[in-house]
């Protein structure tokens, strides 16, 4: 086979996807990437990988097909952890790209079904590799891209995205969409995470401070300076009862040899070299945990809203 370039395999992997979806009878909806630069949302730019938001009820259709044609899930972390997983992520052996299938969004904090199912209500379609693809509707699009923005604060390049995008919207700003865009904000749960993007677009504050204290808080956390990964289990940790603790702790210092050459896919044969990387990695976690003890805290301590 010939091997594929990235800009060649996003496109033809979003309609491989949506293929399969069809055939599943699963409803996704394509985000961010190629569709997003159809809509005027991002500037042109080669994608790394494949984002779609899929029907929460329905996703493990389409990971069941997507495996049994050797697309692997390989996300590293197999054992259960308190907080949802927001995407499963997809391999193949001979495509350079990723699959990213999403049954939520982080940001969008209203039930994940409900989210689909108003993004759906709305949806439109895009050309991509000549194909029509289904994505939400610009103002959804917009939000998604805020948030993910918005996720990553101390990042250069996600605050330059965040200012194109608020150019973009802004140009083509009228009273009526902007509205619409608070309205539909607050219809997915993200009225205040997406806040300081409506406010730099002028939109009005409809359903401002909504959002249930502990839905701010996870997302405080997930936008933490520190190290997110300790952060997470740490926050994760603190929900569990005392008794399962021991075994939450030996699991995230250890994870299984599986796990671990999932996460170092470079990681030579031999039990040394899974015995190194426990190591280094118990190393990596102490290292961060008092800063990310330091971020749960302040978030503690942080208003509501």
């Amino acid at each position: 086979m010939t091997e594929l370039a990235l800009s060649e395999a996003v496109p033809l992997a979003h309609a491989l996807v949506d293929r399969i979806a069809d055939e599943r009878g699963v409803r996704v909806l394509f985000i961010k990437g190629p569709t997003a630069v159809e809509q005027g949302l991002r500037p042109p730019r080669t994608s790394l990988d494949v984002d779609a938001l899929v029907d929460p009820a329905r996703r493990h259709l389409l990971a069941e097909r997507l495996v049994e044609l050797e697309w692997v899930d390989e996300h590293p972390y197999t054992s259960p952890t308190v907080l949802p997983m927001h995407s499963l992520t997809h391999r193949h052996p001979s495509w350079p790209c990723e699959l990213d299938l999403h049954d939520r969004f982080p940001g969008f904090f209203a039930e994940p079904q409900s989210v689909f199912e108003r993004l759906w209500e709305g949806r439109v379609s895009a050309t991509v590799a000549a194909y029509r693809i289904p994505c939400p509707e610009p103002a959804g699009q917009a939000l998604i891209l805020a948030l993910h923005a918005l996720r990553d604060p101390r990042d250069v390049e996600k605050g330059h995205e965040l200012a194109d995008l608020v150019e973009r919207i802004s140009v083509a700003a009228t009273e009526a969409s902007l509205r619409h865009l608070a309205e539909l904000a607050h219809d997915l749960g993200a009225a205040d995470t997406a806040a300081p993007f409506l406010e730099r677009v002028g939109a009005p504050e409809v359903g401002r401070g909504t959002t249930k204290a502990e839905d701010l808080r996870a997302w405080r956390l997930r936008t933490s300076p520190s190290n997110t990964t300790a952060v997470s289990w740490i926050h994760e940790l603190r929900q569990l009862p005392w008794h399962r603790r021991p075994g939450y702790l030996w699991y995230a210092a250890m994870l299984t040899e599986v796990e671990l050459r999932l996460a170092e896919p470079a990681l030579p044969p031999g039990r040394r070299a899974v015995l190194g990387a426990r190591w280094r990695r118990l190393r990596r976690g102490m290292r961060a945990v008092p800063a990310a003890v330091r971020s749960v805290r302040t978030a503690d301590r942080r208003p509501s809203a």
